[in-house]
C-alpha cells in the first residue's frame, strides 16, 4: 500500500498541540532520548566533561538505553531521526552514507570514535554506515563549528561515538534481531569490574538479503539498474581495558573493529565510453579500525593530564569490471592515521582551563597513484569555560600547521545569562576549516575518468554565529536554536571544455542559516518530544539550494510505558530537497511512520518488536545525478523482532 503523509503539515501540526498542551516545558534534547539527557555529562562539547545544562553548545546525547529503546538498528538511521542532521540514505543497509549537519557537507561533519578519528584520507569522510550500535554506548553530536578544539572538518559539528566499556559485576549481555529483508543481527559481550580493573569484550554481526540499490530500469546506455538484490554483511569486535594503577593514575585501551561487505548496482564503463553494463556484481569491503591507549594521572585536585596514542584505519576494495577487455578488477585504498594528544584539565578561578597538542600522521596506500600519500598536522588548542555567578563563559581556540597547506586558526567564543531559575539565554560565534581530501588535491591525472587532482587548493572555511533560548527544570527542556554559517572557497568541480578534463577549484561560497526546535515533557508514565528544523543551506553566486539538503523537517515521538510493557510511535516528515546543484531535479517531500514496542519479562529478559515505515510508503530519497537518472531504493515496510538478555 502506498500512502501520501503530508510532509510538513503532520509534525508542525502535533508540535503546536504539544506546546499548547505543556508549555512552557514541553521539549527535550532529542525526539529519540525522551528519558534523561536533561542532567547528563558531555564531553565532546568542550573536551572536558561537562553537564549538558552547564555548557552552550546545541547538542544531543544519546545513551544506550536511547539507542535500545528506539528500535533503530543502524547509525545511519538513527543520526537521521536527530534534530539539525540530515543523514541520507536511509536505503539499503550498508549503503554509502552523507551526514549533513545545519546543512553542511558531508565533509564538513567530524566524526570521532573514542576521540579517534577512523576516516578516509581520499574522501575525507568517515563510513558511519559500518559502524555497529551494538558495540556503542553513547553517541554525542555537537551542531555548530568545533574546528577551536578539533580542527578540520568540523564546519558543521561533530559527531562522537564512545564504545562500551565496563562496570560493576561482570556479566554477559546478548541479543539477536530478526527481520524483514532477511535480516539478522547478533550480538554478544561480557564486561565488568574486576577489583581496579574494568573491562568489556564486545562481539557481533549482521546479514542481510536486502534489495536493489537501484529501484527500477529506466531505459539508456548508462541505466545502472540490475535486477538482484544488493545484500550486506558485517562483523565488529570491540574491547575496552581500564587498569587504576594507583590513586592518581590509570591506565587503559579501546579497540573497535568493524568490517562491512556490501553489493550494489553501478554501471561499469570502458576508458573510451564505448562500452558498458550493469550486468556485473559490483561489491565493495570496507574496514574500519580504531585503537588508542591513553594514561590519565591526577597531579593535583586541580590539575588532570591525560596522553592518548592510538591509530584509525580506513581500508576499502572495491570489485569494478572493464567490459571493454572484459576483465574484473579491484581497487583499494587504506588510510593509516597515527594520532598523538596530550591534554590538560586545570582548575583556574571559576573555571577550567584545557590545553591540548596533538599530532597526526596520515599515509595512503592504495592502487591508485597519487602524487603525494602522505599529510602530517600539529596542533595546539586552548579552552576555557566558567559559571560566574549567573553568567557562563565558553571560549577555545586553536592553531593547525597541516603539510603542503596553509596554516590555520580557528576560535569560538561564547556567552549565557541563567535567569529565572531554569532559562538560559546564549550566544556564540566561531571559525571553522576544511582541509582538502587527497582526491582534491593529488588524484593523478587520469584520462579514463577525465580527472586530476588540484595541489593549489585553498582549505574551506567558515564563520557562524548562533543564538539559543532553553528552558530546563530537570524534568522537562525547551530549547530554540537560530544560526547563520557562512562557508567560503567552496571546493567544486570544474570541467574544462577545452581539455575535456575535470579538476576541483576554490570557487564559490555558501550560507547555511535556519533555526531548530527541539524538546519533550514527561507526564506519569506518558513521554511526548520532537523537534521542527527550518534550514535555507544556498549557494551565494546561483542562489540554489544545495544538494539533497531538506528546507524543513520534523518529528514527534510518543511513547508509554505501563508496567512491564513500553510502547512508542515516531512520525517524521521531510520536505522536498533537490538532487542536483542546478536545482532542476526536486525530490518530493514523505513522511514516515514507525512503530515500536519492548515487554520486560524480567529485569535480564526483555523482547522487542518494531515496524519501520509502517504505511509502506514509496519514496525517494537519492538519485544517480546522470541521465537517466534512476532512483536509489528505500525499504518499505519492515518488521524486526528481537530478543535482549542483560546479566548484570
Amino acid at each position: 500500500m502506498k500512502t501520501n503523509v503530508h510532509p510538513l503539515r503532520a509534525p508542525a501540526c502535533l508540535m503546536a498541540a504539544a506546546v499548547s498542551l505543556c508549555a512552557p516545558s514541553a521539549f527535550s534534547q532529542s525526539a529519540t532520548s525522551p528519558s534523561a539527557t536533561l542532567r547528563q555529562t558531555v564531553v565532546t562539547s568542550s573536551r572536558v566533561p561537562t553537564r549538558v545544562d552547564e555548557q552552550l553548545t546545541d547538542v544531543t546525547v544519546l545513551t544506550r538505553e536511547d539507542i535500545e529503546r528506539s528500535g533503530i538498528s543502524n547509525v545511519t538511521e538513527l543520526l537521521n531521526t536527530l534534530p539539525g542532521v540530515q543523514a541520507s540514505p536511509p536505503g539499503t543497509r550498508g549503503a554509502n552514507a552523507s551526514v549533513f549537519i545545519r546543512g553542511s557537507n558531508h565533509a564538513h561533519t567530524l566524526v570521532l570514535v573514542d576521540g579517534q578519528r577512523v576516516s578516509s584520507a581520499t574522501t575525507g569522510a568517515t563510513a558511519v554506515q559500518h559502524l555497529p550500535l551494538e558495540q556503542v554506548d553513547r553517541i554525542e553530536v555537537i551542531r555548530g563549528p568545533a574546528s577551536s578544539l578539533y580542527g578540520s572538518d568540523a564546519i558543521g559539528g561533530v559527531i562522537q561515538v564512545f564504545t562500551r566499556g565496563g562496570s560493576g559485576q561482570p556479566a554477559l549481555s546478548a541479543s539477536l534481531v530478526r527481520g524483514s529483508y532477511d535480516t539478522t543481527i547478533a550480538s554478544a559481550g561480557y564486561g565488568g569490574r574486576i577489583g581496579d580493573t574494568t573491562f568489556h569484550l564486545q562481539a557481533g554481526g549482521e546479514s542481510s538479503r536486502g534489495f536493489s540499490d537501484i529501484k527500477a530500469a529506466r531505459g539508456g546506455f548508462f541505466d545502472s539498474f540490475h535486477p538482484d538484490a544488493d545484500g550486506y554483511v558485517q562483523r565488529n569486535l570491540g574491547l575496552s581495558v581500564r587498569q587504576q594503577v594507583s590513586a592518581p593514575l590509570s591506565v587503559g585501551l579501546k579497540y573497535l573493529m568493524t568490517n562491512g561487505r556490501k553489493r550494489s548496482d553501478a554501471i561499469n564503463c570502458d576508458a573510451f565510453l564505448s562500452a558498458c553494463t550493469a550486468n556485473f556484481d559490483n561489491r565493495d569491503e570496507q574496514q574500519l579500525d580504531s585503537f588508542s591507549v591513553q594514561a590519565d594521572y591526577q597531579v593535583n585536585p586541580a590539575w588532570k593530564s591525560s596522553l592518548r596514542a592510538g591509530v584509525g584505519r580506513d581500508d576499502l576494495r572495491a570489485w569494478l569490471f572493464d567490459p571493454g577487455v572484459p576483465a574484473e578488477n579491484v581497487q583499494r585504498y587504506r588510510t593509516t592515521q597515527r594520532q598523538f594528544t596530550w591534554q590538560n584539565d586545570v582548575r583556574v578561578g571559576p573555571g577550567i582551563l584545557m590545553a591540548a597538542a596533538e599530532h597526526r600522521e596520515v599515509k595512503l596506500r592504495s592502487t591508485q597513484q597519487f602524487v603525494r600519500t602522505r599529510q602530517d598536522t600539529s596542533s595546539l588548542s586552548l579552552g576555557y569555560q566558567a559559571w560566574i555567578g549567573p553568567h557562563l563563559l565558553q571560549a577555545s581556540a586553536r592553531h593547525d600547521r597541516i603539510s603542503n597547506l596553509p596554516s590555520e586558526e580557528t576560535g569560538t567564543l561564547g556567552y549565557g545569562y541563567k535567569f529565572a531559575g531554569s532559562w538560559v539565554a546564549r550566544a556564540s560565534v566561531g571559525t571553522g576549516f576544511h582541509a582538502p581530501s587527497f582526491n582534491d588535491l593529488y588524484w593523478p591525472f587520469d584520462p579514463a575518468n577525465f580527472f586530476e587532482g588540484n595541489p593549489g587548493l585553498r582549505p574551506e572555511r567558515s564563520r557562524n554565529a548562533e543564538a539559543g533560548l532553553t528552558y530546563d527544570d530537570g524534568t522537562a527542556r525547551v530549547s530554540l536554536t537560530a544560526y547563520r554559517n557562512r562557508v567560503r572557497d567552496l571546493i567544486e568541480f570544474f570541467f574544462d571544455p577545452a581539455t575535456f578534463i575535470g579538476t576541483m577549484r576554490n570557487v564559490s561560497t555558501a550560507t547555511l542559516k535556519g533555526a531548530t526546535l527541539e524538546g519533550s515533557y514527561k507526564w506519569r508514565d506518558w513521554t511526548l518530544s520532537g523537534h521542527y528544523d527550518v534550514l535555507s543551506a544556498r549557494n551565494d553566486a546561483t542562489g540554489n539550494t544545495l544538494q539533497r539538503r531538506t528546507p524543513r523537517f520534523g518529528a514527534v515521538d510518543l511513547s508509554h510505558r505501563r508496567g512491564a510493557l513500553e510502547l512508542g510511535g515516531r512520525l517524521e516528515a521531510f520536505s522536498h530537497r533537490y538532487n542536483d546543484a542546478a536545482n532542476t531535479q526536486r525530490l518530493p517531500g514523505y513522511g514516515l511512520l514507525s512503530l515500536r514496542g519492548t515487554y520486560h519479562l524480567n529485569p535480564r529478559w526483555a523482547f522487542t518488536a518494531s515496524i519501520r515505515n509502517a504505511l509502506d510508503k514509496d519514496y525517494v530519497v537519492n538519485r544517480v545525478t546522470f541521465a537517466p537518472f534512476s532512483d536509489y531504493g528505500t525499504a518499505g515496510r519492515s518488521v524486526y523482532l528481537g530478543v535482549r538478555y542483560s546479566g548484570g
